[in-house]
């Protein structure tokens, strides 16, 4: 508790764990979230269901990871088997906030990181699904990133991160208008997920020039390789005489969507090189 980080911030420890089981229980909250978002359906209301019988949940079937295990991957009524994609979102989300917290040595500024990694998630796996991310779910973590980093780094008067956060948030905000003004149908598929443009500026513009430019960097290098993986499997496709899936598109998530998949990387990188 008395150490402290070469930023100033003192080193927490014990929030890593924490956050880690908190992480849990957010992923339980965004396998709703990639569900129901993109159709148009509340997050909040109803409660949890089996979407093949439409019966609620108890709460004791939503204890994230646990319940999955314990009911052995099917409904307990229809008995209809339950994707492990849930708990493995669970799962993936516990640890990207354990590393995100460990990467602002457990202060409250973390909390905030939290809540965009969250965003990222959220909106990577509903494009990686085939499906468009409404701007709200973006738009709602970055807000509420923004508002946890500005009260947990300006109270201790860290006005670099208070700033740059902000003016990652306005450049970003610039730079999706721009995105939105030239394809507002997101036709072209390098388009997709572009309201993770939101979570990245705000996340970046935090952690100071020398993080943002290493992550730009692996922006570009991601973003550059998910066009080439595209255009070889296409070709390969082409010439084994197979029709184009999509239009030309690769069918793979991952090189299906070079914006969300090279802004994840980025974000990963350059939290890396802040640490």
């Amino acid at each position: 508790m008395g150490d402290m980080s070469p930023d100033g911030f003192p080193l927490l420890a014990e929030a890593i764990p924490l956050a880690g089981v908190v992480g849990l229980f957010v992923g339980s909250f965004l396998n709703v979230v990639i569900y129901r978002a993109p159709l148009g359906l509340s997050v909040a209301a109803p409660r949890s269901f089996c979407p093949t019988c439409e019966r609620q949940l108890k709460w004791w079937e939503n204890v994230p990871v646990v319940s999955w295990a314990l009911l052995r991957g099917r409904c307990r009524t229809c008995r209809q088997p339950i994707s492990a994609r849930y708990p493995l979102v669970e799962l993936a989300t516990g640890t990207v906030f354990s590393l995100v917290t460990w990467g602002w040595h457990g202060t409250l500024v973390s909390a905030g990181y939290c809540a965009l990694a969250a965003g990222m998630i959220a909106v990577g796996l509903i494009e990686y699904g085939g499906q468009r991310a409404p701007l709200s779910v973006a738009a709602v973590a970055t807000g509420l990133g923004q508002a946890v980093i500005l009260i947990g780094a300006g109270w201790p008067h860290h006005w670099r991160i208070v700033t740059g956060s902000l003016i990652g948030t306005v450049v970003a905000v610039i730079a999706y208008g721009a995105l939105r003004s030239r394809d507002p149908q997101t036709v072209d598929p390098r388009g997709h997920g572009r309201s993770a443009l939101l979570l990245a500026g705000c996340w970046a513009g935090g952690l100071g020039l020398v993080p943002t430019a290493v992550g730009a960097g692996a922006w570009i290098a991601v973003f550059f390789l998910c066009m080439v993986g595209t255009w070889l499997s296409t070709r390969q496709r082409s010439g084994a005489g197979a029709p184009a899936v999509g239009g030309g598109r690769n069918p793979h998530p991952v090189l299906a969507t070079p914006l969300v998949s090279a802004l994840a990387a980025a974000m990963a990188v350059s939290l890396i090189a802040g640490r």
